[in-house]
C-alpha cells in the first residue's frame, strides 16, 4: 500500500508538475526562443487544458480498467515532452505542449481507482490528497531541473520525459502489488447527468478557483524573471518554494476530518486567492522591486503552493462524499471543471496582460478566485450535510459533524 502511495505521488509529480505544470516555469525560455506573446502563449497554455479534460472524460470511461489508463498517463506526458525537447517551430511547441498535457488528464482518474481499492477506508481520504500532494514535488522537481539544465532547456524536458516513463512503471508494479483491502468500486445508482447535477456546487467552484490559478501558473513565471524581485534566479527560486510547500498539499484531509468541507475550502481558496492579489500589485506596479516585494514574492508562491495543491485534493474529498461509489468519476468531474476554469481563466488573463497590465490581470484573476467561495458558502452543496467519519478514522470534527 506505501508503496502505491511513493509511486502514485510520483507519478503526479511527473505529469502535473513537470509535464503539465512545467510549461509556465520554462515560459521566459521558450517564449524566447519561439517568439511567443503573452496572448499566444495564454492560448497554448489554454489548450493544454483542454487536453487534459478530454484525457480526463476518456480516462473516467476506462475507471475499470485503471491500468490502461495508467500507460495512457505515461505516453501522453512522455511523448509530449519529448515533443517539446525536439520542437523547432511553435505549432510543434504547441502540439508538444498539449500532448503533454494530457498525462494529468489520464493520470488522476486512475489513481483515485487504485487508491480506493487498495487503502482501508479509513485512511483513503488521507492517502487520496498525500497522492495528489505530488503535484508540489513535481514542481520542486521542475525548479531543481531548469537549475542543473541551465540554458539547455531542451535536455531538461527529455528528462521529464524519463521521469514520466520511470514513474508509470513504478505505479504499474506497486498497483499489481497491493492487496484489493479497500472498499469495492461498484457503480453508483444515479447516471452520468445524476452525478453532475448532484455536484453542481463543487463544479462551480472548481471552474472559479481554476480559472483564478491560471494567472500564477502560466505567467507567474515570467512576471518573477521580468522584475527579478530575488535576482536573476527569482523565477527557479519562487518555483522551488512554490513546489515545496506544495507537497504540504497533504494535509487538505485533516482540515476536512478535523473541520469541514466548507471551511477546508473557504481556507483553501483565500489562500490561494491572496496570493494571486499579493503577486500580481506587489510585483506588477514596481519596476524597481525591493527586499519588501522580494519578501513577498516568497510569502506569495509558498502560501499559492499550499493553497492550490490543498484545494485540489479538497475536491477529491467533495466528490467521495457526494458520491462514494463513484470517487473516481466525481474526481473527474471536478478535475475536468478546475481544467475548463484553467484553460478559460489562461486565454483571458493573457489577453489582459498588456492593456491591463500585470496587475491588473492578476486583480481579475484574484476576484475569480473570490467569486469560487460562493457555492460552498451557501447552503446545500455537499459541505454542510452531516456526514460521519470513517471507522477508526482518528480526525475529528465539530459537534455538528458537518461535512
Amino acid at each position: 500500500m506505501r508503496g502505491l502511495i511513493l509511486s502514485g505521488m510520483a507519478l503526479i509529480a511527473a505529469t502535473y508538475g513537470l509535464a503539465r505544470f512545467g510549461y509556465g516555469l520554462f515560459l521566459p525560455q521558450l517564449g524566447a526562443a519561439f517568439a511567443l506573446s503573452p496572448a499566444v502563449a495564454g492560448v497554448v497554455q489554454s489548450g493544454s487544458f483542454l487536453s487534459y479534460c478530454f484525457a480526463a472524460a476518456l480516462a473516467a470511461r476506462l475507471a475499470p480498467q485503471p491500468r490502461w489508463t495508467i500507460v495512457a498517463a505515461g505516453a501522453t506526458a512522455a511523448a509530449g515532452s519529448v515533443g517539446i525537447a525536439l520542437a523547432q517551430s511553435p505549432v510543434a511547441l504547441a502540439v508538444s505542449v498539449i500532448v503533454a498535457g494530457a498525462g494529468a488528464g489520464f493520470a488522476s482518474p486512475a489513481l483515485v481507482a487504485l487508491v480506493q481499492r487498495a487503502v482501508p477506508a479509513a485512511r483513503e481520504e488521507r492517502a487520496q490528497t498525500t497522492v495528489n500532494a505530488g503535484t508540489g514535488v513535481g514542481i520542486l522537481a521542475a525548479a531543481l531541473l531548469l537549475v542543473a539544465a541551465g540554458d539547455h532547456w531542451r535536455a531538461a524536458w527529455a528528462g521529464i520525459a524519463l521521469l514520466s516513463a520511470g514513474a508509470t512503471v513504478a505505479v504499474l508494479l506497486t498497483g499489481r502489488r497491493a492487496a484489493s483491502v479497500g472498499r469495492p468500486t461498484p457503480g453508483s445508482r444515479r447516471g452520468g447527468a445524476g452525478l453532475v447535477r448532484a455536484l453542481a456546487a463543487p463544479i462551480a467552484a472548481a471552474l472559479l478557483a481554476g480559472a483564478s490559478s491560471a494567472a500564477i501558473w502560466t505567467f507567474g513565471s515570467t512576471l518573477l524573471t521580468d522584475t527579478a524581485p530575488l535576482g536573476p534566479g527569482s523565477a527557479v527560486l519562487a518555483w522551488a518554494i512554490l513546489g515545496a510547500f506544495g507537497a504540504a498539499g497533504a494535509w487538505a484531509a485533516r482540515v476536512v476530518q478535523a473541520w469541514s468541507l466548507r471551511v477546508a475550502w473557504v481556507a483553501t481558496t483565500l489562500t490561494m486567492v491572496g496570493a494571486t492579489l499579493a503577486l500580481g500589485l506587489g510585483l506588477g506596479f514596481s519596476a524597481d522591486p525591493g527586499v519588501l516585494l522580494g519578501a513577498v514574492a516568497l510569502v506569495g508562491v509558498a502560501a499559492f503552493g499550499a493553497g492550490y495543491t490543498a484545494l485540489s485534493g479538497v475536491l477529491i474529498v467533495w466528490a467521495a462524499r457526494i458520491d462514494a461509489p463513484r470517487a473516481a468519476q466525481g474526481t473527474v468531474v471536478l478535475f475536468i471543471a478546475l481544467a475548463v476554469g484553467q484553460s478559460l481563466g489562461a486565454a483571458m488573463i493573457g489577453a489582459l496582460m498588456e492593456p491591463l497590465s500585470p496587475a491588473g490581470a492578476f486583480a481579475v484573476a484574484s476576484a475569480l478566485g473570490a467569486a469560487a467561495l460562493l457555492p460552498a458558502i451557501r447552503p446545500g452543496g455537499g459541505v454542510g450535510s452531516p456526514t460521519p467519519l470513517p471507522p477508526g478514522s482518528s480526525g475529528r470534527r465539530r459537534a455538528a459533524t458537518t461535512s
